[in-house]
């Protein structure tokens, strides 16, 4: 199985995705730490860049994305799953998941992750704040991102909107049932 935790930057991608594959021992594919890998920086290393820049073009992006199928890849050849943490803001990078998926023989579920825009800027400021953090999203990209990110679509289906602005054991009780019922 792959499941990809998707969705615009702060809404909890990376801690519903580290909660999950703590349950169920299951490794994770962050395309942050990936992406910093590639640009040859420290995971914590800050790149504040204006939105699409950088590492964050969107050809970087799709090598960032490779890479992490890449690794995937060889998770699956092993018999085991595996969850992808990106943003995944382009159908066509969801695309490359269920061809991935399908390759393996192995199921690809969708989980968006979603909280009131009020939330996510709270959580970029507080992340700021945080030396571990690895993620640049910032308060004032959020906008761009909203616009920059194509609509979900039919073919994301198995696909769970899951509203990260609950107490976390609700959250990770509602994914992890989501996913045991394609075991």
């Amino acid at each position: 199985m792959v499941v990809v935790i998707f969705g615009l930057m702060a809404t909890g991608k990376t801690t519903v995705a580290r909660a999950l594959g703590q349950a169920l021992a299951w490794p994770v594919v962050k395309s942050d730490r990936v992406r910093k890998h590639l640009a040859g920086m420290k995971p914590t290393t800050r790149a504040p860049l204006a939105f699409g820049q950088g590492i964050y073009t969107a050809d970087f992006s799709a090598r960032t994305y490779e890479e992490m199928h890449r690794q995937a890849a060889a998770i699956l050849s092993t018999g085991a799953s595996v969850i992808l943490d990106g943003s995944y803001k382009r159908a066509e990078e969801r695309e490359l998941v269920r061809q991935l998926a399908r390759g393996h023989q192995a199921t690809a579920l969708f989980v968006y992750c979603e909280c009131p825009p009020a939330e996510a800027r709270r959580r970029a400021r507080i992340r700021l704040t945080d030396p571990q953090a690895i993620s640049d999203g910032r308060v004032e990209l959020f906008a761009a991102q909203v616009k920059d990110f194509d609509p979900l679509m039919p073919e994301d289906r198995p696909l769970l909107r899951l509203n990260t602005d609950r107490e976390f054991v609700v959250v990770l009780e509602e994914l992890q049932g989501f996913v045991q019922t394609f075991l």
